[in-house]
């Protein structure tokens, strides 16, 4: 792990310094929008809702690809993406919400797999 100074704000990131077995794959993350589809869990009973997600990957479009794969199989619409990011350099408000998301990128690190971060949801109306 390294520990890095973010020049702007002075806070601290926690950081595996290789985030990944594959020197040509890194963590990305995203802030998804979704919906629920017909088949989905929780089709009817919520709108949908938002959701950071976690992947290796080579560059953003391969992240997004896993994405959306990753939503289809769950029957999940993809409504908006806030965006992709490579997750290295990101730096949290508070230590709190750095520890919590540096290790959901750690576990993406450690996985081949899409990982999430707490979904947030919308009631139908």
């Amino acid at each position: 792990m390294t520990r890095r100074e973010s020049p702007d704000s002075g806070r601290f990131s926690t950081v595996p310094a290789m985030y990944s077995p594959h020197p040509d794959r890194l963590v990305f993350w995203a802030n998804v929008e979704f919906t629920y589809e017909q088949g989905s869990k929780h089709y009817g009973e919520f709108e949908g809702g938002f959701v950071y997600c976690f992947v290796q990957a080579t560059d953003a479009r391969d992240a997004l690809e896993q994405f959306q794969i990753e939503f289809a199989s769950r029957k999940l619409g993809m409504r908006f993406v806030e965006f992709v990011n490579l997750y290295a350099e990101m730096t949290w408000p508070t230590e709190e919400d750095q520890d919590h998301f540096d290790s959901i990128a750690a576990i993406a690190a450690a996985s081949e797999e899409v990982v999430f971060d707490s979904f947030e949801v919308y009631e139908r109306r």
